[in-house]
C-alpha cells in the first residue's frame, strides 16, 4: 500500500509520525502533512512497510523536571492522568 492510499483511510485529526529509512521525516497531525505539499509530495508514493499505533505518555512538567522531551512538546495534551498526559501517534514506516 502506498502512503497516499494509507492516509485516505485514517482521519485528518490523527497524529502521525512518519519514519523513512530510519529517520523521522514528519511528526504532527495528518492534515498538516497533506498541507505541506513539499514533504508530502516527496513521500506520498512510498510504500508503507509497517504501521503501529504508539501511545506517548509523558509527565506534564517534563521540562521543569529535566525529563526527555516529548515528540511534540508544543502540543496540548489529549488526555491527562493526574500529572501525566498521553498522545496516540500512528507511526508509519516507509
Amino acid at each position: 500500500m502506498r502512503l497516499c492510499d494509507f492516509v485516505g483511510i485514517i482521519e485528518n485529526s490523527d497524529a502521525v509520525r512518519i519514519i523513512k529509512d530510519g529517520k523521522e521525516v514528519f511528526v504532527g497531525w495528518l492534515a498538516i502533512l497533506t498541507i505541506h505539499t513539499e514533504i508530502y509530495a516527496d513521500i506520498r508514493e512510498d510504500t508503507v512497510k509497517k504501521f503501529r499505533a504508539a501511545p506517548e505518555i509523558k509527565h506534564k512538567k517534563w521540562k521543569e523536571l529535566n525529563l526527555m522531551s516529548p515528540m511534540q512538546p508544543e502540543a496540548t495534551p489529549d488526555y491527562k492522568f493526574s500529572d501525566l498526559q498521553m498522545t496516540l501517534y500512528y507511526t508509519i514506516y516507509i
